[in-house]
């Protein structure tokens, strides 16, 4: 039996070199600067187009305001305030985190 002989008589198949051992790439800050740009870029020219769609006037009346807008505009001001609010409860619940943390830390030292 030869050395590239296996016990039933065949060929063993010669082990393939790899092509690189380089280590796989991490991604870097750069790379997610370009990844985030490309990404807003779209979400721009989407909310653009939402814009452009959406440009009859509409009748919004909110605690004894009343005003008319285009659509688009309406429901784009609806989203940010939805937004704030939520970022407001998420400041909160941090601001209650860290003064936890620090009062449990106090209590230690």
């Amino acid at each position: 039996m030869t050395p590239t002989e296996t016990r039933t008589g065949h060929e063993a198949a010669a082990p393939v070199p790899s092509r690189s051992k380089a280590r796989p790439r991490t991604p870097t800050r750069v790379s997610g600067v370009w990844i985030a740009t490309v990404g807003f870029a779209v979400l721009l020219l989407l909310l653009a187009i939402f814009l452009l769609q959406n440009g009859q006037r509409v009748q919004v009346s909110y605690l004894g305001i009343h005003a008319r807008l285009p659509l688009a505009v309406a429901m784009l001001l609806s989203a940010v305030g939805c937004a704030l609010l939520v970022a407001t409860a998420g400041v909160a619940r941090v601001l209650q985190l860290r003064h936890a943390t620090r009062a449990n830390g106090a209590h230690r030292a």
